[in-house]
């Protein structure tokens, strides 16, 4: 706020070996991230973020081309679609019941720590609409409970600073041992995501022996995998491979 007092809403800043351009208004916000969007569209992840996205190529870091425009064509038009999100109104609002259940369950007088409950009500969310239709109770509980920690771990670590993204050629040495640390939690978030994925398979092979079909409402889990089975994108364009 200082800096912008005495060199205006846009001005360059070095940190180190990394020239950023700092801007601090509503009206060059707009100008970037909406009018001039497809410009700034690429990101400089930090070693972290680069680490747990695969070398950046998920849809958060991807650089802009057509397999980002896939992935947000997937992710907004079908998964994040009113039709979609509607059929989880209940299962949100659910959730968000069982957070103020609890907090109405404790004892007068007794810390209720706002930020944790916003952040696991919002986990829980997610968690139930990516994977809530695949899980049993029991699964979910457990499952659940391991991917809230898992999320937690990497929320901290990829907002930690790391000496290594301002002195790259401190990289390799990873003196804070973030990219280690980050290997770690990915790879227990990769067993989650498996051992998921393996029920859902199991699932979706026991009904469609049962019914000829899976009638149980869709999780986005069910989504992506029988998208994975296409041949061609919605449209009827042929689509490069995702994963």
């Amino acid at each position: 706020m200082e800096l912008a007092q005495n060199y205006g809403p846009i001005y360059k800043l070095s940190i180190v070996q990394k020239l950023c351009v700092i801007i601090s208004s509503p009206t060059l916000v707009k100008e970037i991230v909406r009018d001039q969007d497809i410009a700034f569209a690429n990101r400089n992840p930090t070693i972290a973020a680069k680490t747990f996205s695969y070398g950046g190529k998920d849809i958060a870091f991807a650089p802009y081309g057509p397999e980002w425009r896939l992935l947000r064509k997937i992710f907004v038009r079908e998964m994040q679609s009113n039709a979609n999100l509607d059929a989880f109104y209940s299962l949100r609002r659910s959730k968000v019941k069982k957070s103020v259940r609890d907090v109405y369950g404790k004892k007068i007088g007794e810390p209720v720590d706002v930020g944790e409950l916003a952040f696991l009500t919002a986990i829980n969310m997610i968690s139930g609409m990516f994977w809530g239709g695949t899980l049993g109770q029991e699964g979910e509980i457990d499952i659940g409970a391991k991917f809230r920690v898992a999320v937690a771990e990497l929320v901290e670590i990829l907002g930690k600073p790391n000496v290594s993204d301002f002195f790259p050629f401190l990289a390799r040495f990873d003196i804070q041992g973030v990219k280690r640390k980050i290997e770690e939690v990915s790879q227990r978030t990769e067993k989650i995501y498996d051992h998921v994925i393996d029920q859902c398979i199991k699932k979706k092979q026991q009904q469609s022996g049962e019914m000829g079909e899976i009638t149980d409402r869709k999780d986005f889990l069910h989504f992506l995998l029988e998208f994975k089975e296409q041949d061609t994108f919605p449209d009827n364009k042929s689509r490069p491979c995702l994963w």
